[in-house]
């Protein structure tokens, strides 16, 4: 008597396909969610890289000047830092550190020797480096967001630190009132938001 097999080996290959579709299905969703992880990951990358680009450059052009890329007067009060300096086009910082003289006539020449101390890209979309055409220069993180520096320029080798102020307990806890560097710089992360757990900063690279 003969046997047929073969509605029995379609139903087998049939369930085979229903596994890999299977499979296929949770692969796609894994990828889903590690996606915009992965995109955020490799955005924090290029900010902290342009974070510690800014700050080396700082420190260059203070090895050099003996003094920071800011107008004269840009000094604290009271035997204090000066406050926070933005890279958002309204102080000469960016431009002195690329080496260029000043925007217009009658200006503070803090580039005398004309020596470029840091490369930024040109930003897209107001995103990831130099903004704009007038000057002086805007520089924003990935976000649009201009980068934060702290500089000591009441000479005590010491600037504040922000960790003090963050929202997030396990940063803020047990933190020091000054960070011992001449100079910090941070981005605000993709929150655009100060002093929150997703900063990137040049003294916690975590």
């Amino acid at each position: 008597m003969k046997t047929h097999r073969q509605p029995a080996s379609r139903a087998f290959t049939l369930i085979e396909l229903l596994v890999v579709i299977v499979i296929i299905a949770i692969l796609a969703s894994l990828a889903a969610t590690q996606i915009p992880k992965i995109i955020d990951d490799g955005n924090r990358m290029k900010v902290l890289k342009e974070v510690m680009e800014l700050k080396s450059g700082i420190d260059a052009y203070h090895l050099d000047y003996n003094r920071f890329p800011i107008e004269p007067g840009s000094a604290g009060g009271n035997g204090e830092d000066t406050p926070e300096v933005l890279t958002d086009g309204t102080n000469p910082l960016v431009d002195a550190l690329l080496g260029i003289p000043p925007a217009t006539n009658g200006g503070t020449v803090l580039s005398p020797k004309r020596v470029q101390y840091s490369t930024f890209p040109t930003a897209k979309n107001d995103r990831h480096g130099l903004v704009g055409s007038t000057r002086p220069y805007k520089l924003n993180d990935m976000w649009g967001q201009p980068y934060r520096i702290l500089l000591d320029t009441n000479g005590d080798n010491q600037v504040k630190n922000p960790d003090i102020q963050n929202t997030d307990p396990k940063i803020s806890q047990n933190q020091a009132e000054h960070l011992a560097m001449k100079s910090a710089v941070y981005s605000s992360g993709k929150d655009k938001t100060p002093h929150t757990s997703d900063d990137i900063t040049s003294w916690r690279q975590k």
